[in-house]
This record gives C-alpha cells, sequence and structure tokens, in this order.
C-alpha cells in the first residue's frame, strides 16, 4: 500500500496559493458537494473519484473553489497520499476536515473493510503508521 501522490503543476500551485498563511487546510467532499457548497476562503477542496489508483492529483479553479482531484480504489490510501505530498511540497503540515458518517456503529466496522468508503480511524491509523512523527502527521478534523 503506497501513499506516495504526484502532484500536477495546476496541484502545486494552488498549494503554495493556499498555504501562504501557514495553514493548510483541505476538506474532503465528493463531487456534488464540491460543486453546491460555498467557497471556502484559502480552503482547498479534495473529491478522490472511484477508480485505478493512479498517485496523480489534478488542481482546478472552478466558480472561484479550488480544487484536487486524484482517482483510488482505497479512498483512505488516496486521501493520505494527497495529504503527504502536500507537506512534502509546501512544508506545512495540513488539517483535513471530513464528515463523520452518521452510522450505525456495525456500519462504521463494516466501512473499515471497504477500501471504496472512507473511514475516519482506518486514515488516522493509516498516517500515523506512514509518518510516526506526530509534529509531522497531517491532522484529521471529523464534523
Amino acid at each position: 500500500m503506497s501513499c506516495h501522490a504526484q502532484l500536477t503543476l495546476a496541484a502545486r500551485l494552488l498549494l503554495d496559493e493556499s498555504a501562504d498563511t501557514r495553514l493548510l487546510w483541505i476538506v474532503l467532499q465528493d463531487d456534488a458537494a464540491a460543486r453546491s457548497q460555498p467557497v471556502l476562503g484559502r480552503a482547498l477542496r479534495l473529491v478522490v473519484h472511484p477508480g485505478p489508483q493512479t498517485g496523480r492529483v489534478l488542481g482546478e479553479v472552478r466558480d472561484g473553489r479550488r480544487i484536487l482531484r486524484t482517482t483510488g480504489r482505497d479512498v483512505a490510501t488516496a486521501v493520505a497520499g494527497v495529504l503527504l505530498a502536500a507537506r512534502d511540497h509546501t512544508g506545512v503540515v495540513p488539517r483535513l476536515s471530513c464528515a463523520w458518517p452518521d452510522r450505525h456503529p456495525l456500519a462504521e466496522l463494516a466501512g473499515l473493510a471497504d477500501p471504496a468508503v472512507l473511514s475516519v480511524p482506518r486514515l488516522r491509523a493509516l498516517l500515523h503508521r506512514v509518518e510516526p512523527d506526530a509534529s509531522r502527521r497531517p491532522v484529521v478534523h471529523t464534523w
């Protein structure tokens, strides 16, 4: 399981622009929410499309929204790869905000085994394993 992501030039430019305050917020959303919700200041939106893990992170600006896109069968690995690539490129430890699904605890356990569903505990465990230094590890917030 590799957590390496390659940033395209457009993704690098968006990261540079968003991290200029030494704070880098990334919001994980699905494609529909990324189009319908208001602009979040300098926060970047991250959209993970289902598909083969390419490791490429594309960047685009739509209607004032800064969006990073990647694909992956394993959502947690794709998200971790983007967070670590963003940190390595900007030197700023990113903070990810994402929705905590309102599911029954048994459904959450089942989600741990389904790589197409983001499991926040699985993402945090993956980041902890890849980056043992807490001061360099991306932070995951939920709402």
